[in-house]
């Protein structure tokens, strides 16, 4: 039996699979304090053991190996989870034998084999919700230099007419804090859920999203940038995106058309619980 665990901003996804990929049973947790969120990991687990287990969690994470802190998650905004040992803690309470990415790494390695990027030998993965993530696959393989990349706080050059104070803790012009869900419902003073995408905070976020999408397609070149997150559940919104990137892109770079190059996930939900089976499945 095999494992996948996702750690999200607001939900804390586990599920058990069996030899053949079928997910066998599954519990949603509230993310919360860590002690509790690992103790009722570990009762699940009992009642599904596995040998092995795929985890992704939100970051930033320490996932260089020869680092002393590796496994750490690091200066997340969850300020409870700061230096908190997660990969020694989940060994403790699931199985010794744990595979670690973020949380988007996990969603990509579900979709780069079993969905949107299955025929590809390249694609990257933008997660847009409570936070903004991305991660790259190449030939099978996470793109990670001394650490993971932080794709969600590269900046992006502000419309000019644009004065919102960013929402991210760290920088004043940085994609999450500028178009991720926080920063749209503070644009719109409800939640994005219960707007009219016409209201203009939807074009700038949509503006914002698909400047990051150019500069990573001239930095890597993915054949597919999948976008997922609970932003891009919004009817018409990654249409908006879509005709954004077509302007700021003009001929410059070759690219599949824009519905083809930028699409939403094939595995919808399960994305990340499926990448964390995969990637328990290798070790």
């Amino acid at each position: 039996m095999y494992g996948s665990i996702e750690f999200g901003g607001t939900k804390i996804k586990c599920a058990a699979f069996d030899e053949n990929g079928k997910m066998t049973s599954d519990i949603w947790i509230d993310t919360g304090n860590p002690t509790n969120n690992l103790k009722k990991i570990g009762e699940f687990f009992k009642k599904n053991p596995v040998e092995k287990a795929g985890v992704g969690a939100f970051g930033p994470i320490d996932l260089n190996e020869k680092s002393k802190t590796y496994g750490h998650i690091q200066n997340t905004p969850k300020k409870l989870w700061v230096d908190f040992n997660l990969l020694e803690n989940l060994k403790k309470e699931v199985c010794e034998k744990i595979g670690l990415v973020t949380d988007v790494g996990l969603s990509l390695i579900g979709e780069s084999q079993k969905g949107a990027g299955l025929d590809t030998n390249s694609s990257l993965y933008l997660t847009v919700g409570t936070g903004i993530g991305g991660a790259y696959v190449q030939d099978g393989k996470l793109l990670n230099g001394y650490s993971h990349p932080e794709m969600g706080h590269i900046s992006v050059e502000r419309l000019k007419d644009d004065d919102f104070k960013s929402s991210c803790t760290y920088h004043k012009n940085c994609l999450e804090g500028l178009a991720s869900g926080p920063s749209i419902n503070k644009r719109l003073g409800k939640n994005p859920k219960d707007a009219d995408l016409k209201e203009k905070p939807f074009k700038i976020a949509a503006n914002y999203i698909a400047k990051a999408i150019y500069t990573y397609t001239l930095v890597l070149r993915p054949e597919v940038v999948i976008i997922g997150g609970g932003l891009i559940n919004k009817e018409g919104f990654i249409e908006l995106i879509r005709e954004e990137f077509d302007k700021i892109k003009g001929d410059y770079v070759e690219v599949k058309t824009s519905e083809k190059y930028i699409v939403k996930p094939k595995l919808g939900n399960d994305s990340a619980l499926i990448g964390g089976y995969l990637l328990a499945k290798s070790l």
